[in-house]
């Protein structure tokens, strides 16, 4: 029987609730420029998380077994892939509802497999869905303080 998460999924679907904050955005060009020099605008940073949780969803989490020997993607090469998504996507409500729709399915696998008890390996890395899960939640909050900062210098500009 899986233990049920709770605080650790809960919190990662804070993200879902912080993307309704950017709705906003799309009324300007903002969410498209690139959020420091050399760095990725919001629209590929929001490809990018949305690349990861298929990923996760795709590749990871259904082979999450007891003793299992499992690899990250090669990240840069992710992380490309991910960018070169974000030219397809001129309406920034469209990617937040992907973005969404991509998280949910994330987090209805995840609360339908998590067994804190199964350990399993990561890049030869021991791993627990909680740790897995918090590798993720750091992720996000990396990415949102990014745009955060972004957007509230670009207010206070």
């Amino acid at each position: 029987m899986a233990v049920k998460p709770n605080k650790t999924l809960s919190k990662f679907s804070e993200l879902l609730i912080w993307l309704q904050n950017l709705k906003g955005l799309g009324s300007n060009d903002l969410w498209l420029q690139p959020i420091a020099e050399g760095k990725w605008s919001i629209r590929e940073i929001l490809t990018h998380m949305m690349n990861w949780d298929k990923n996760s969803s795709e590749m990871m989490v259904p082979n999450f077994t007891e003793g299992a020997n499992l690899f990250f993607v090669d990240i840069e090469e992710h992380n490309k892939v991910a960018a070169a998504l974000a030219a397809h996507y001129t309406d920034l409500n469209m990617l937040i509802t992907d973005v969404v729709r991509t998280r949910q399915q994330l987090l209805d696998l995840l609360n339908k497999q998590y067994n804190d008890s199964i350990k399993f390996k990561i890049d030869n890395q021991n791993y627990t869905y909680k740790k897995f899960v918090d590798v993720f939640i750091h992720h996000d909050e990396h990415h949102i303080k990014q745009i955060e900062a972004f957007l509230k210098q670009h207010n206070n500009g």
